[in-house]
């Protein structure tokens, strides 16, 4: 991909979907190991689809409040290049499991108003090496379908590199970046043609029109 902005697919749990991502060199595709989501995906599936993993896509295994032992089988069995957190993780507990497992850190963060925001930029981008920034939670941590008021990240600044996420979709996501300038983007349930199942041709529909603007 040769877009302004780094993209993340987040949610791919099927062969199809996995290839698709792969073959269109999306920056970042993301595995959701999380029992509660539609999108979760098993160790044994994980396994498979890693067998189509290539060099340029790197590989983020979302996590909500992950306990040491479920990270460690992680890293062995999946060897992200990233693990998200997308739970209640604080600073302290970032830096601990960045600590422990050794593998960079995206940390999901909920914008609710420009204060919280920059409170939650500075607690979190010395030891964080994403930031990712979403819509409030609901009934789940993320992949809501939901976006937040994109204006609060007007002339946003931090010291990491950060994603937009939150209700983003081939409609949308142009006034997205127009908007917010985000350097990266994460999308997962744009892409889905019913919750947890991800459309290939929108995929790769969405990602030409990334290209393309």
């Amino acid at each position: 991909m040769n877009n302004k902005f780094e993209i993340k697919v987040c949610g791919i749990n099927d062969e199809i979907s996995m290839k698709t991502a792969v073959k269109c060199k999306v920056d970042y595709i993301g595995f959701v190991f999380y029992n509660s989501s539609p999108r979760n995906i098993s160790f044994d599936s994980s396994r498979k689809l890693l067998q189509s993993r290539n060099k340029i896509s790197r590989i983020v295994a979302l996590t909500v409040n992950p306990n040491d032992n479920f990270l460690f089988e992680i890293k062995k069995i999946v060897k992200p290049d990233y693990i998200q957190l997308h739970g209640d993780e604080n600073p302290y507990r970032c830096v601990d499991i960045k600590n422990k497992i050794n593998v960079p850190i995206i940390k999901g963060i909920n914008v609710k108003n420009r204060r919280d925001l920059i409170k939650s930029t500075t607690e979190f981008e010395d030891v964080c090496d994403i930031l990712l920034l979403d819509a409030p939670s609901e009934a789940l941590p993320g992949g809501n379908g939901k976006q937040f008021d994109w204006n609060l990240l007007k002339n946003y600044k931090s010291k990491k590199k950060w994603m937009l996420a939150g209700g983003l979709n081939i409609d949308n996501i142009e006034k997205a970046v127009d908007i917010t300038k985000a350097p990266a983007i994460d999308i997962s349930s744009g892409l889905e043609i019913r919750k947890g199942v991800k459309d290939p041709k929108l995929i790769k529909n969405f990602l030409i029109k990334c290209k393309n603007f």
